[in-house]
């Protein structure tokens, strides 16, 4: 209906709808964190409500952003099911969607091995397990590259929720 079938629009924008957990995460931050005396003072300064939001709000919620950011990169990341749906074409597939395939296809090939003595001959020589931690470890593997960047801010929350003023 949209057109967006075998394009990377069809990855995106099924996830676009904002979560009700990071709503109720966001609440939680704002309500907790930003001190209402620093947005009364700023009132109080003569500041609009635009120019609070952006010049106090945003930097103080950068933790949550941060926070928000990484479960949205874990959550695009891990997708396989709209590929699954939405994608035909092999060259647009995620590598999500190519590591759940193959696992798929190796326990495939496994249940056919009773039917057939040379395939299940080599087949029991094939290291599944292995097969099975190597696609862990190219699924996890961007992600400990990423997480040092929202590290900063995952401290940052922690040390200004920690003084008190």
């Amino acid at each position: 209906m949209l057109g967006i079938k075998n394009t990377i629009f069809s990855m995106i924008i099924p996830n676009l709808l904002l979560s009700a957990f990071n709503v109720l995460l966001m609440r939680s931050f704002f309500g907790s964190t930003i001190p209402e005396t620093v947005i009364e003072s700023a009132t109080i300064d003569g500041a609009s409500e635009i120019t609070i939001f952006f010049k106090i709000v945003v930097p103080l919620s950068l933790p949550i952003m941060a926070t928000i950011g990484l479960f949205n990169t874990l959550a695009y990341w891990n997708d396989w099911y709209n590929c699954m749906l939405f994608i035909d074409k092999p060259d647009l597939y995620n590598i999500q969607y190519l590591m759940t395939k193959t696992l798929t296809n190796i326990q495939y090939l496994l249940m056919k091995s009773n039917s057939s003595a040379q395939v299940g001959e080599l087949l029991a020589k094939m290291p599944r397990e292995s097969v099975r931690m190597a696609l862990a470890i190219v699924g996890v593997a961007p992600l400990l590259f990423a997480y040092p960047f929202f590290q900063k801010y995952y401290i940052s929350g922690i040390t200004s929720g920690a003084v008190k003023g």
